[in-house]
């Protein structure tokens, strides 16, 4: 058995990704009876925060401005950890400030660094930007200390990686994350290690699809404009033009729903488009449809297509392979095999694969069998923990 140290400063499965992944990891780490710890820095968790049988520690954490919280929070991390840390076999950081603080409590390389992108290049915002968004005296101080923060959180970002054992979600987000802080691969260090998925809770129904009832398509994600859910809905209003028997139910909230509202209305398919809202039992939504679609231009690694390929979806994705878009659909989609990737963020060309399955119902069977092997064999939970935990006991031993 091992005593894990998993180090984050929000908890919350319903929070987003980093939170999931702590969750999960956490669940599948008490599973195979190993003792996990979870230190953090809020002062209400959540129901949800981490399975039963899991310690978690709260740190003290205080409101301070922008320009100054990433030098005082890691600081602190670093004060609050001290003593703390040290008796644990393994420990991993999900932020850079912890990560931070680990590395400079720990012998050198200790810490495993678990990075799922770099804060200072995906919160930066260009100076005249901030201004015109928050213009007048006190925005141009607002905009000033904004400034300031991200080359502070660049330097204490950098140096967590440079001082700990790094490992990334996928290897796309390793080669971004790398050229941005202009550092070289050394061998050993720097690991690519995807998120895992359950595979029993996440499991196909037992009926395939016959080509006579519609074409359920599920979409799951936070609604932000850049998970690109419009796109899906334009490829559907191409689609309902040639009369084919299909529907898109969309599971999730965020602050870009209404204006999709307003656009499934537009282009007058809200008779085929169903909001459902954010559910607790998604995996009976994936089982409940026939193909998981999700164009988003940004994914740090994306585990809703390992959880629909578990439960024998195949996914439509955009490619990162022309370079404008980040995301790692690629290290997980085999392209007509389990699914199909999107060279460009185009409507017709996502319209395309989706009639491909319309007019071959057998295809999408073999599609769907082929997604679910997938899933078993390079996505599950316990491979996930399996390569953590060796790359924590080789560097520990």
């Amino acid at each position: 058995m091992a005593r894990i140290a998993i180090l984050h400063e929000v908890l919350g499965r319903s929070k987003g990704g980093i939170e999931a992944w702590i969750y999960h990891a956490s669940e599948e780490l008490l599973r195979q009876g190993h003792e996990v710890t979870i230190f953090n820095t809020m002062a209400n968790i959540p129901e949800d925060a981490a399975p039963l049988g899991i310690k978690i520690v709260s740190l003290p954490r205080k409101a301070v401005s922008p320009s100054v919280f990433f030098i005082r929070s890691v600081i602190n991390y670093r004060k609050f950890l001290k003593g703390k840390i040290e008796l644990f076999d393994a420990v991993w950081a999900r932020s850079f400030g912890m990560a931070w603080a680990a590395s400079h409590i720990l012998p050198f390389e200790k810490t495993i660094y678990i990075n799922a992108a770099p804060y200072s290049f995906y919160a930066y915002r260009p100076f005249i930007q901030c201004l015109k968004q928050d213009p007048g005296v006190i925005g141009f101080f607002k905009t000033i200390s904004s400034q300031l923060s991200y080359i502070v959180a660049w330097f204490f970002e950098k140096s967590a990686i440079k001082n700990s054992i790094d490992v990334y979600l996928s290897k796309e987000r390793k080669r971004q994350t790398l050229s941005f802080f202009q550092i070289n691969e050394v061998a050993g260090k720097f690991h690519v290690i995807p998120a895992g998925v359950n595979i029993v809770r996440f499991h196909p129904s037992t009926q395939n699809w016959d080509g006579e009832t519609d074409l359920r398509i599920i979409t799951v994600c936070r609604l932000s404009k850049d998970k690109n859910i419009q796109c899906i809905l334009n490829a559907l209003s191409i689609l309902k033009t040639i009369k084919k028997p299909i529907h898109l139910t969309i599971v999730g909230e965020g602050e870009y729903e209404n204006e999709l509202k307003v656009l499934a209305k537009v282009l007058n398919i809200q008779d085929i488009v169903s909001f459902v809202g954010r559910k607790e039992d998604i995996e009976k939504w994936y089982r409940e449809n026939h193909l998981f679609v999700l164009p988003s231009l940004y994914e740090g690694f994306g585990s809703v297509y390992v959880e629909a390929m578990a439960s024998g979806l195949p996914c439509i994705a955009i490619s990162s392979y022309s370079g404008e878009f980040s995301v790692a659909a690629d290290e997980i989609i085999d392209h007509n095999k389990n699914g199909f990737l999107m060279k460009e963020n185009d409507p017709k060309e996502l319209a395309n694969y989706v009639l491909n399955f319309l007019n071959s119902p057998d295809k999408l069977n073999t599609f769907s069998y082929n997604a679910r092997i997938k899933a078993n064999l390079c996505f599950s939970w316990e491979n996930t923990i399996h390569h953590l935990l060796n790359i924590s006991t080789t560097k520990n031993h």
